[in-house]
């Protein structure tokens, strides 16, 4: 068998993605980045025929695979396959959701010193029932506050939560990743920690969501317990984890 990883234009493994993400169902964290031209596109074919793709990062995680797809009926040497992609991109490392089963069994079998570095959120079975906190108002942002808000983050807060006092939290969803998924997060100031205020917020955000049509979902970092508390109790449910290892040749 002739194994070959070829680089190619996005669009060229465009039906291959399609398949990925429908297998995938669940939110694709580094879902924009062959789009966005952060990654780079390689076909992968077995005499001649192209039974894959994946993607080598190029800006962000520089020279790290973060998709791999491979065409059920070729899974039986999908390591083969996956070394060849390793060794024609000279990837140094390799990043998995755990939640995408294919990618995770790549992980496990090509690298080491293997670390999580986010975990991974989905929907709930159920909403959340929490009562608005006391004399507390969850709000879209006005203009003047959109103004203000953008001198200092990078990504746009959309609502805020609002006490008599004046703004405890902030939040909103990003949507740059595979439909129908949104992305929650949300922040909440040193003065209203601890009070319930955050996962009040992720039940709102949850709920605006799902009357956008779209799904919620969300990721923190792994050593974050508070953000974490605050999705779980707001109607996430951890589904994954966000992990990466160091490629080990084959062979050394």
């Amino acid at each position: 068998m002739k194994i070959e990883a070829k680089r190619v234009q996005a669009q060229e493994i465009d039906a291959l993605r399609q398949a990925y993400r429908a297998e995938a169902q669940c939110q694709i964290i580094y879902d924009s980045f062959l789009p966005r031209w952060l990654a780079d596109a390689y076909a992968l074919s077995t005499d001649g025929k192209v039974v894959g793709y994946g993607a080598l990062a190029n800006r962000f995680y520089p020279r790290h695979i973060v998709e791999f797809y491979l065409d059920p009926e070729y899974r039986i040497d999908a390591l083969e396959i996956f070394r060849e992609l390793l060794l024609v991109t000279r990837a140094t490392h390799v990043r998995a959701q755990t939640n995408i089963a294919l990618s995770t069994r790549m992980l496990f079998d090509t690298t080491k010193n293997i670390a999580a570095e986010k975990v991974l959120f989905s929907d709930g079975p159920k909403p959340a029932h929490i009562p608005a906190p006391d004399g507390m108002k969850f709000r879209h942002i006005t203009e003047a506050e959109a103004e203000a808000f953008s001198k200092n983050q990078e990504v746009l807060t959309e609502w805020v939560l609002e006490g008599k006092d004046g703004i405890v939290g902030t939040g909103g969803y990003l949507t740059h990743y595979n439909p129908p998924y949104a992305d929650i997060f949300m922040a909440v100031g040193d003065a209203g920690r601890k009070r319930g205020y955050g996962s009040y917020i992720v039940q709102e955000l949850c709920r605006t969501v799902r009357e956008a049509g779209k799904i919620p979902a969300a990721r923190c970092d792994s050593e974050v317990t508070g953000s974490r508390r605050a999705l779980e109790r707001g109607g996430l449910v951890v589904c994954g984890h966000l992990a990466y290892g160091e490629v080990v040749r084959a062979g050394s």
